[in-house]
């Protein structure tokens, strides 16, 4: 795997100066970018040496690539197992994808939703998890939740809906600008598009950094007045897209197979 680093240039919106806030993209099963991108970050974090550190996953960890388990294990140890600083702060936030395994962990989902997880990628999961989709319905989520480890329900009954660092709003697919961000819906924040990537006005004066949509860039995902999207679709692209701010700074990191 290869790192690229972009140069440094100005955050849309600065936070405090020897604070660092990273957040990294869909990862879509894909385990080994994901492993990549948390010790290319640690370094990062090493080097720049910043008072603190949140480190955000954007949601949808899970599906499509072949690696679910592996991504869920890595995320329960966040990019604090990767470092030897202790004021690392793992968030991780919740996708559309993780909201169906997390709904099928409480036995939630129903049937109809489980056929259309399984038709976008959830059988990927599934076979991570070691579990057969040739079961009755009811015993699917049974095996589900029997193939868990306890840290990683914990994970996952733990994520975050959003999470806010200044002026800097982490959020899965986006917002709706017709209401606050406080009275976001669950809806909005996994799965919005439209409404949100093309508004007719934006009422806000946070930058939205998001995932769920995939950003179509040849060096660099393009910085919109409103968000930054950083879901470069590693599961189809082999390209996991993370950024990095620090004080009023900002750069993206990506990871991508070696040449």
């Amino acid at each position: 795997m290869q790192v690229i680093r972009t140069e440094w240039q100005e955050s849309p919106r600065p936070i405090d100066d020897r604070t660092m806030a990273v957040a990294i993209g869909d990862v879509h099963g894909c385990s080994q970018h994901l492993e990549v991108m948390y010790r290319s970050i640690a370094e990062d974090v090493e080097t720049l040496t910043p008072n603190n550190t949140t480190c955000i996953l954007i949601g949808d960890l899970i599906d499509r690539g072949q690696n679910s388990k592996e991504c869920l294990k890595l995320a329960t140890r966040g990019l604090a197992s990767f470092t030897s600083q202790n004021n690392i702060n793992d968030i991780v936030l919740m996708g559309n994808h993780d909201l169906w395994l997390c709904r099928a962990l409480n036995s939630q989902l129903v049937e109809s939703d489980f056929q259309a997880w399984m038709r976008n990628g959830g059988k990927a999961t599934l076979s991570s998890l070691g579990v057969t989709t040739n079961l009755p319905f009811e015993n699917v989520q049974t095996k589900i939740k029997k193939s868990m480890t306890p840290d990683i329900i914990t994970m996952l009954t733990n994520m975050n809906e959003s999470f806010q660092i200044g002026q800097l709003f982490f959020v899965h697919a986006g917002v709706d600008p017709r209401h606050s961000l406080a009275h976001q819906t669950l809806e909005s924040k996994l799965w919005i598009r439209d409404k949100f990537l093309t508004p007719i006005t934006w009422p806000f004066n946070e930058v939205i950094i998001h995932g769920h949509t995939i950003e179509h860039f040849t060096k660099k995902p393009k910085i919109y007045n409103h968000r930054i999207g950083i879901d470069s679709g590693v599961y189809a692209t082999d390209l996991l897209t993370g950024i990095e701010f620090l004080g009023a700074m900002m750069r993206f990191i990506m990871v991508q197979p070696a040449d």
